[in-house]
């Protein structure tokens, strides 16, 4: 639904997003319905209506966006028209270009005419080199995939081109007896010719006559491999766990291990991500590659999504776009993912697509902004950026409790770990207890005689706890804890998570201010509403539409309740 027009004329698109030093971020094209993957035109022309870049959309639309953003439709209706007739939370997934050939392949997923959901892919045919404005052939690939189970948010991903061979990566479609079976395409990465023909050379292959999903796999033993990348002759993919992501490189014939649980997502895992961040598309910044900061050169970029249904920010990383740094020659990460670009919105956001362009990296967010608009942003080095929200500075205590961690640990405001204490309605009686009695009187004493740190810096605000009372003892209390944990205590086991004083003074502000009961906060339809969202499978970038189908549920709910209200009569 389109924001009103007060909303859309007074909102500021860079208010959604965050973004790291020396980057600025401007609109390059506008116009989409849910995009999801980008590819460029290698080697572009020159002239304003040369093809620069196409669009899949999740409906099966492919845009493409020429040198003077005049965004059109390159093809349309390619998806069996059984996907058409319903509103479903699969559809269009990757896109990838065939220079030599003049080849626009589209994978996508799509409901059969026995209702059954599948996986297809389509070879879409415009000019050898320059490519074009419309597609001048059709040819779809749907056999091999015909007699194998897909499903929303579990199907066919991202493609890539390589040396004239497709890479395409297949979600395990909801089956987990298939992720480990060489005669399904489910769970695995496949090679063939861009006619959709298996290759001779490919680890599986048998010249027996029949072609089938064992002569194409390249590798299997994957849960949903959302993102694929080649970097020169070697292979890298992101892989969605259940309650784990993955980032690793991928080798000819190898089992990654996927068998049905997260252990065997971590099992071949270069990188984990815990808990899982929905990680999607990936791509690679070559070391020459002039228009991002040289930090990132040689390094893989790829966006989080997030959870299913989640509202404004999310912890852990997700819903921002990740810079991953692997050690090509030790096969490893070189050091820990850190954001560049972070979503900083109240609504609804799905991050899902980054694509190196000949003047700066463009990101697709898949669902509309407050102003209704459906953008694809260009990111750019500019080390006098004066984009208004940076990484780092955002002092919201929100932001502070992600940036940290904290829930890794603790239940704040019902979401988080159950390590620590939880941090509800009952911290404030519990700090105050302990606060007040005689035995914690002790405890300083005899902390006061260290003189190691943290607690010889810390004396003096030991003393202000026991002077102050009611809440301003508490806030001292917790300020001082957050700086360091054992200030008062050396058995305390939480680690130093290593904030600043107006860091820890802002989070135990808001966390004093935000410890009631939970349970008189959440209405009827509330609580319907998160365990139906406990049932969703996770949303990733392909299953927003999820959040639609739960909107009409919602809203049955609220037409039968007032429906039995008016049965019911007022009360004598």
């Amino acid at each position: 639904m389109l924001a009103d027009n007060s909303m859309a004329k007074d909102f500021d698109w860079r208010s959604d997003w965050e973004l790291a030093e020396d980057l600025t971020m401007v609109i390059d094209s506008k116009g989409f319905n849910f995009p999801a993957h980008m590819a460029f035109v290698p080697g572009a022309g020159d002239a304003p209506k040369d093809p620069l870049y196409y669009v899949v959309e999740l409906k099966g639309k492919v845009r493409v966006v020429s040198n003077d953003r005049t965004v059109s439709t390159f093809a349309e209706d390619f998806i069996p028209a059984k996907q058409r007739e319903s509103f479903t939370p699969g559809g269009a997934a990757g896109i990838c270009l065939d220079a030599e050939n003049g080849y626009v392949f589209v994978t996508f997923h799509y409901l059969d005419s026995t209702q059954t959901y599948r996986n297809g892919m389509v070879r879409l045919k415009t000019k050898p080199g320059t490519f074009g404005l419309e597609a001048e052939e059709t040819e779809l690939f749907l056999d091999l995939f015909a007699d194998e189970r897909s499903e929303a948010s579990h199907q066919i991903g991202p493609c890539q081109v390589k040396n004239g061979h497709i890479y395409v990566s297949v979600g395990f479609g909801d089956d987990t007896s298939q992720a480990q079976n060489l005669h399904s395409t489910l769970g695995s990465i496949l090679r063939m010719t861009p006619d959709f023909k298996p290759l001779a050379d490919n680890p599986f292959y048998t010249d027996d006559g029949e072609v089938t999903a064992i002569d194409y796999i390249w590798a299997y033993g994957f849960r949903n491999p959302f993102g694929l990348k080649t970097v020169g002759d070697r292979l890298f993919a992101t892989d969605n766990g259940g309650d784990i992501d993955r980032f690793d490189e991928i080798e000819k014939g190898e089992n990654y291990m996927w068998s049905g649980n997260d252990w065997g997502t971590g099992a071949r895992a270069a990188q984990i991500f815990s808990p899982a961040i929905g990680i999607v598309h990936l791509e690679y910044v070559p070391s020459d590659y002039e228009f991002l900061p040289e930090a990132y050169r040689g390094r893989f970029i790829s966006p989080s999504a997030g959870g299913p249904g989640a509202i404004g920010q999310e912890l852990e990383g997700a819903r921002a776009v990740l810079l991953m740094d692997y050690n090509f020659e030790k096969k490893r990460m070189g050091s820990i993912p850190e954001r560049i670009l972070r979503y900083n919105g109240s609504g609804m956001q799905l991050p899902v697509s980054v694509a190196l362009g000949p003047d700066g990296m463009y990101f697709i967010p898949m669902l509309p902004n407050q102003a209704g608009q459906t953008p694809i942003y260009k990111i750019y080095l500019d080390e006098a950026s004066d984009f208004p929200n940076q990484i780092g500075k955002n002092m919201s205590p929100q932001y502070l409790i992600a940036e940290y961690g904290c829930r890794g640990c603790h239940k704040i405001e019902g979401a988080g770990g159950n390590f620590g204490p939880i941090l509800d309605d009952t911290l404030i009686p519990r700090l105050n207890g302990r606060l007040s009695s005689p035995e914690y009187a002790e405890q300083v004493a005899t902390v006061d005689l260290l003189t190691s740190e943290p607690f010889l810096g810390f004396r003096n605000t030991r003393q202000e706890i026991l002077a102050a009372s009611g809440e301003e003892r508490i806030r001292k209390w917790l300020s001082a804890y957050l700086l360091a944990p054992s200030f008062d205590n050396p058995e305390v086991k939480m680690p130093n998570p290593g904030m600043t004083p107006a860091e820890a003074d802002i989070i135990a502000a808001y966390l004093l201010a935000s410890t009631i009961d939970e349970s008189e906060q959440l209405g009827a339809v509330d609580r319907v509403k998160f365990f139906l969202a406990s049932q969703i499978p996770e949303l990733r970038y392909r299953h927003l539409v999820l959040a639609f189908f739960l909107g009409g549920i919602l809203a049955a709910l609220g037409l039968i309740g007032l429906a039995f209200t008016l049965r019911k009569g007022p009360k004598t």
